[in-house]
């Protein structure tokens, strides 16, 4: 297998600073216990407006659509089945969920598909799947998890935007995990590795146990036991080469990509919008069969509004099946997938894209006008431009 979206996250009473950490996984969660935990402070949350009133009175015909559409989304949350644990959380470890709050990350909490782990400098979590893998998001990273619709079937996609994360996989029933970064997919099963996400869109796995198989750009390069691969972003993966020893130290790796990235840095942000386009088209091939799917999923329901003011139970019965196992399937899939691409992009430009603008601007607040300076902000703007003409209207403001 290859390494090539939503309810509201719960919260429970905040553990005290200094209780022992209960450790939730059979496996011992990484093996840490009677650790201090200290969560950061809660994050201000922006407050949204409701979008209009709700009227006192209904028709009868309003509340058959009504109805429908919950009917509807129902089944499309039901579908997003797979979903992690926290088992343990230490220093400042938030979760975004999918209205956009950040929140304290507390053990026992859910990260359902479509919400985000965001460590700081001291903040750790290891997550538990259904099975029994562990994931261990590291300090300052940014770890997701989603799905995605591959020949038919849902795929979990497990990504790091920025950061290091560390895998103890379990085998799966049905198809496997996807994990991903910005460059790069790796396929497991039974595997043990570390997934490297630098500030600049490169990516480094490292395999302690297990085959894992790297493809980016249509290449592909098979993993075994104390090996590793570099991929820059929008090209193929390296060679190959032998790990063996410490774990490799993510600030050192993460730092030594940045002075790369500094010796040519419009070739490197060039490197991350090949990486983006891939999204971007990704995106634009979904659309089109997402807005005929939509169509057909409101003729579907006007039918069906139809077959219930006529009390024809059987024809209303048919299509709650077409919505459920038809056309009403084949919508969820397509959003879905395109949330996939257009979210992908959103992590991409903030967590990467940003923070290469910001260190050019720093780096260049006292020569603005230097060439290179100069050609780096066009592909920057380029970027831009690109996501608010094709990314943004895909979003809802919870993404933002």
């Amino acid at each position: 297998m290859k390494m090539n979206i939503n309810p509201v996250l719960s919260r429970k009473k905040q553990i005290p600073h200094r209780e022992q950490v209960r450790v939730l996984s059979s496996r011992g969660a990484l093996a840490h216990a009677d650790k201090p935990t200290s969560f950061g402070k809660r994050a201000s949350l922006r407050k949204f407006a409701p979008a209009g009133g709700i009227p006192s009175v209904i028709n009868r015909a309003f509340a058959v659509r009504i109805a429908c559409t919950v009917l509807l989304l129902f089944f499309a949350m039901a579908g997003f089945g797979q979903e992690a644990v926290a088992v343990y959380v230490q220093g400042e470890a938030n979760a975004k969920n999918l209205q956009g709050k950040l929140l304290p990350l507390e053990i026992g909490d859910p990260l359902k598909s479509g919400e985000s782990v965001i460590t700081k400098t001291t903040g750790r979590a290891d997550l538990e799947l259904p099975n029994k893998s562990l994931i261990q998001v590291k300090p300052n990273t940014v770890f997701t998890l989603s799905e995605v619709e591959l020949e038919g079937e849902k795929q979990t996609v497990l990504a790091t935007t920025v950061g290091s994360v560390s895998y103890r996989l379990n085998k799966f029933t049905g198809r496997g995990p996807s994990i991903r970064t910005a460059g790069a997919v790796a396929g497991v099963r039974g595997t043990d590795l570390t997934v490297y996400a630098g500030a600049d869109g490169s990516t480094l796995v490292v395999v302690e146990q297990g085959a894992v198989a790297v493809e980016a750009v249509g290449k592909e390069v098979t993993l075994e036991k104390n090996e590793a691969v570099e991929v820059k972003p929008g090209s193929p993966p390296g060679e190959k080469f032998s790990w063996i020893g410490k774990q490799i130290d993510y600030s050192t790796w993460n730092q030594g990509k940045m002075e790369e990235f500094l010796k040519d840095p419009v070739a490197g942000i060039e490197r991350v919008a090949l990486q983006l386009e891939i999204y971007r088209k990704g995106l634009a091939d979904t659309l089109p069969l997402l807005r005929k799917a939509e169509t057909e999923v409101n003729k579907v329901y006007e039918d069906l509004k139809k077959a219930v003011e006529a009390k024809d139970e059987a024809r209303a019965a048919q299509l709650r099946e077409e919505l459920l196992k038809g056309v009403g399937k084949d919508r969820r899939i397509l959003f879905l997938n395109m949330r996939f691409y257009a979210l992908s992009y959103l992590s991409l430009r903030r967590y990467v894209v940003g923070g290469l603008y910001i260190q050019m601007k720093s780096r260049y607040i006292t020569k603005p006008t230097a060439v290179v300076y100069q050609e780096f902000l066009e592909r920057y703007r380029d970027i831009l431009q690109k996501y608010e003409e094709t990314i943004v209207p895909q979003l809802v403001e919870a993404d933002i």
